[in-house]
């Protein structure tokens, strides 16, 4: 449940950066536009930061999962 809600909150960071984005060419001015730019890549920024201790666990388990499949499958 967990992964889901992180997945969720990730897809709604890169839709947030989207539609700022477009909005942002037309809608917003020069000052404002860059600085929501910067929120957004400093946003974006700590999600992928959050983001690596999770890639990397999961890495790491399922190489772990290979490596005693293949133990197991030659002591028997």
């Amino acid at each position: 449940m967990k992964k889901i809600n992180i997945f969720n909150a990730k897809l709604n960071a890169a839709g947030v950066f989207v539609v700022t984005a477009l909005a942002s060419g037309s809608a917003l001015a020069e000052g404002e536009a860059s600085t929501a730019m910067a929120a957004i890549s400093t946003e974006a920024g700590s999600l992928i930061a959050d983001a690596w201790p999770i890639v990397t666990t999961i890495v790491v388990a399922s190489i772990a999962i290979k490596l005693f499949k293949k133990f197991a499958n030659k002591a028997s």
